[in-house]
């Protein structure tokens, strides 16, 4: 290729108009004539910012000037007709030539336009932004004994207590109690229970905060809060806030008692802030700065054992929980205490929200003994109930069986002791060492196991198949078979 390239080829090769052979023979005339290796790069930088002008919105158009701008147009035309033709064909075509030569420049880069003239940037203020609202928390009633009121409106009686176990409770909601026990359950292990003669106030709930205030006694546990989520208690002047624990809150009056089982808890008013630990508390009077932390009893920490709220550990919301579990009334001649599949739950007649399947129900009778009363199948369909008589508490203990002390002798000694602490080694470091678990163990004559079902554990779910692993290695020999239930305390 002997002549120089015309620039308009290079914007067809560009675009994919020329065909590779013609495209060869351009790049290699170029790469010898150093006119058409600038119209080259100039064209392809030309082209380049085609691609981005392409992309971007169209321009507002002002469309009242454009209509003024015509007008004028037209107007000038009128006024101009006594000019003579050749000078307007002269102005036209002289016209087309230089609009042509600026289109030419603007693709070979010969022709350079004037810089435009810059506009003033009117500042324009950042949009607000919006807050994200923390989500909201919701409970469910997970056990009801005695005579309760929620929001004024009676939560006892055959009618209440259905009443009370379908309902969510969330911020704003009021508790009262008489000579009655509620327990609500918001969390996989987070839940408070209200005592007697107490009334307790949910100012706020959410997943930043959570607000209650109590008049009368609280027992809370609470699992180890995310970071920037509080958990407050308002008793009176002091406050009490926490990160995860369990513990217990007695306020009558300017008296203000603080419990804890275990975990960490900070007591504090206007002036003062004091830290309780595991197995301490502390009675404030006239201030917290006048208050003394003390270690507590054996008595007073079985009390807080035997007060921990009832939970089910396979929460993962409000609604959900409510549609996969249901209620089970236990009804009994007077007020005894019970325990369903060996887990105490205090006096009856009461409810308990419990998981589908068969439940057996111990009452305690005269002497101080805990006796099978009977069980129970629990559907979501209906409130599953059963009814103790005074004949159920009268009947002789069961037989025991030979073989299940036997085999509980074998349990203890095949239990590996190391594997268990490991199991309990991260709650031990918080300052949970008063922990059990309860299960039922089913041994056949050849030593397998049948069945091995955790019950009842006051310990998160990945503790308990820990337990549950340790408890499936244990080797039995051959012997009779047995069935029981065992507390296992840790």
């Amino acid at each position: 290729m002997s002549a120089h390239v015309a620039p308009h080829r290079w914007a067809d090769a560009w675009a994919g108009k020329v065909g590779d052979a013609e495209r060869v023979m351009m790049d290699r005339h170029a790469e010898s004539c150093s006119r058409c290796s600038r119209q080259r790069d100039r064209v392809t930088s030309a082209s380049n910012s085609y691609s981005a002008i392409r992309t971007q919105a169209a321009p507002e158009v002002a469309w009242d000037a454009v209509r003024a701008r015509v007008h004028w147009s037209v107007s000038s035309e009128r006024r101009s007709r006594s000019r003579t033709y050749g000078r307007g064909f002269a102005i036209l075509a002289w016209s087309a030539l230089a609009a042509g030569s600026v289109a030419l420049g603007l693709v070979t880069g010969d022709v350079h336009l004037p810089k435009p003239r810059e506009l003033a940037v009117v500042p324009t203020l950042p949009p607000r932004p919006i807050a994200n609202e923390p989500a909201k928390l919701s409970g469910l009633v997970s056990r009801l004994a005695g005579e309760v009121m929620i929001d004024g409106i009676r939560a006892s009686g055959p009618a209440g207590h259905g009443d009370a176990f379908v309902r969510t409770i969330g911020a704003g909601t009021l508790i009262t109690t008489a000579d009655g026990r509620i327990d609500v359950q918001f969390g996989e292990h987070s839940a408070f229970a209200i005592g007697a003669r107490s009334s307790l106030e949910i100012r706020r709930f959410d997943a930043q905060l959570i607000e209650l205030a109590i008049e009368g006694t609280v027992d809370i546990e609470v699992a180890p809060r995310a970071y920037g989520q509080r958990f407050l208690v308002i008793a009176g002047d002091q406050t009490i806030e926490v990160r995860g624990t369990q513990f217990r809150v007695v306020h009558a009056g300017a008296n203000t008692k603080v419990a804890c089982r275990h975990g960490l808890v900070a007591v504090r008013d206007a002036h003062t802030e004091v830290e309780v630990a595991a197995a301490r508390s502390v009675d404030v009077h006239a201030g917290v700065g006048d208050a003394s932390v003390v270690a507590m009893t054996k008595d007073e920490l079985a009390q807080l054992v035997l007060a921990t709220p009832h939970t089910l550990p396979v929460w993962s919301d409000a609604e959900s929980l409510s549609h996969n579990s249901a209620p089970l009334e236990v009804a009994t001649v007077g007020r005894r205490d019970i325990r369903v599949d060996g887990v105490e739950l205090g006096e009856a007649p009461l409810r308990v929200r419990v998981m589908p399947g068969r439940h057996t129900i111990e009452a305690i009778d005269g002497a101080g003994r805990f006796r099978r009363a009977g069980w129970v199948d629990v559907d979501t369909s209906h409130v599953a109930r059963l009814v103790v008589t005074e004949e159920d508490t009268k009947a002789p203990p069961l037989a025991p069986n030979p073989g299940v002390a036997q085999r509980q002798h074998q349990l203890l000694a095949g239990l590996d002791r190391a594997e268990l602490k490991q199991c309990t080694r991260r709650l031990a470091k918080q300052g949970l060492t008063d922990t059990f678990v309860t299960f039922e163990i089913s041994v056949e004559t050849s030593g397998d196991v049948s069945l091995l079902n955790i019950e009842n554990a006051d310990l998160p779910l990945a503790t308990q198949s820990c337990i549950h692993d340790v408890l499936s290695s244990v080797r039995f020999a051959t012997g009779p078979s047995a069935t029981w239930h065992q507390k296992l305390d840790l």
